[in-house]
């Protein structure tokens, strides 16, 4: 086995585990080395190359079929089946056909003596043609016996196992030619004298084929001989549409993926825009915060300008008083008082100023903040927004091509369809000839 299966040993190994598989290696083998042996001319044209259209299957049929048209030239098969005609006890009974028309005509025939409860059945039979009204015998009368084996018990009548059946399955069966005699009656003859008891049935089947002519030989050997390019055509098409079939599905694969993508990033972007649009709401609450804090700075700076001019008014009323100092002591005393309690005043106005500048300056910080971070949303949205565009951009390209690849496809698909329809123009066209 090792060395059988060595490189160079042997042209073929071939192994008979699966004997049918093993057939079809084996013809396809001699096929290849000796394709002399098949009998096929080259083919007179070449089938891919006519348009792929009703005209063009025509111009295709006219090369092949030449001066032999399949409506003048046609190989006819016709075939006459009976079961279970009755022939009387101690009688006989002759069975016209109907003529055979052409010269050369072959004829093929079985009949079948029913036994259906095994009894061993046998009756006389004879065939003979009619030749311008004189009977030539074609089987002298003899006796025949039921079949050994009934197909009665796998549903099949007798005349329908006769068609197929071996020896054994019929009572008895030919063939035979006429030959320059057309037309000429075909007359079954049967004998059931000798069972003065017993009447029988008999089945038949007759099958009638016209002769084939040289032009009818010639015209099948043209269509077969075009059936190896025929047959490469529909293996590159079948391919060719498989891999535009493979080459859609990957892009319809792709732009599914993409559209997933384009859907999770325009999400994102759904989210990155609510977000902006809180930041920039609570930049503009905090602004507002702090407008609201300038102004009670400023109304507080007011309030201490108004205590400062109180104050000064204070001071000039304290030196006016001074120069009566012995006179008004008692009301210097008081607007004394008066004053420190002013300056307290003040003074207590501006922390609170100043504390109020703070918050501010703390607020303007948080604003300058968020502008730094609204920017930086805005310009992450705008990349984002670029990239959404780049891939709508690529589903539009993948959509394009998706189409160009199914048009590719119905295009193999029409191609396919041309060549089965010129397969069954093509397949009437053969004759076998039957020896």
């Amino acid at each position: 086995m090792d060395y059988g299966a060595g490189e160079g040993n042997f042209d073929c190994v071939l192994v008979n585990n699966d004997l049918n598989k093993t057939l079809d290696e084996m013809v396809a083998k001699f096929k290849e080395w000796y394709p002399d042996m098949l009998n096929i001319p080259p083919p007179v044209v070449d089938p891919l190359s006519f348009p792929q259209t009703d005209e063009g299957l025509q111009a295709l049929l006219t090369e092949i079929d030449k001066d032999c048209p399949l409506e003048s030239y046609v190989q006819t098969e016709l075939t006459y089946h009976a079961s279970n005609i009755h022939v009387p006890a101690a009688k006989t009974l002759d069975i016209p056909l109907p003529p055979v028309e052409f010269d050369g005509s072959k004829v093929e025939w079985s009949v079948t003596l029913v036994d259906e409860y095994h009894e061993r059945l046998d009756i006389g039979f004879g065939l003979a043609v009619i030749v311008d009204g004189a009977e030539t015998i074609v089987r002298e009368m003899g006796r025949i016996l039921a079949p050994t084996q009934s197909k009665k018990d796998s549903g099949e009548d007798d005349a329908t196992a006769s068609t197929t059946g071996s020896a054994a399955d019929v009572s008895a069966k030919g063939k035979f030619t006429v030959a320059n005699s057309a037309p000429v009656g075909l007359l079954m003859k049967f004998d059931n004298k000798h069972a003065w008891l017993k009447s029988k049935s008999v089945s038949y089947s007759f099958t009638i084929i016209s002769p084939v002519d040289e032009n009818m030989i010639q015209r099948s050997l043209r269509a077969k001989s075009v059936v190896p390019k025929l047959e490469e055509g529909k293996e590159a098409a079948e391919a060719a549409k498989e891999n535009e079939r493979a080459r859609s599905d990957a892009l319809a694969k792709m732009k599914k993926e993409m559209e997933e993508k384009a859907s999770e990033l325009s999400k994102q972007l759904d989210d990155e825009k609510k977000n902006v649009q809180e930041i920039q709401k609570s930049s503009d609450e905090a602004e507002k915060e702090a407008m609201e804090k300038a102004n009670e700075i400023k109304d507080t700076l007011a309030l201490v300008k108004v205590e400062a001019d109180s104050i000064e008014d204070c001071t000039s009323s304290i030196i006016a008083l001074e120069e009566e100092c012995a006179r008004l002591r008692k009301q210097w005393e008081e607007l004394k008082i008066k004053r420190q309690a002013h300056e307290s005043e003040r003074l207590k106005l501006e922390q609170q100023a100043e504390l109020r500048q703070k918050e501010r300056l703390q607020l303007q910080e948080e604003i300058a903040a968020k502008k730094e971070e609204t920017a930086k949303l805005a310009a992450k949205l705008n990349e984002s927004e670029k990239v959404k565009e780049s891939m709508e951009s690529n589903l539009a390209d993948l959509e394009t091509e998706m189409n160009a690849r199914k048009a590719d496809e119905e295009k193999y698909e029409n191609e396919l369809k041309f060549i089965k329809k010129l397969e069954a123009a093509l397949a009437l066209r053969f004759v076998e000839q039957k020896s």
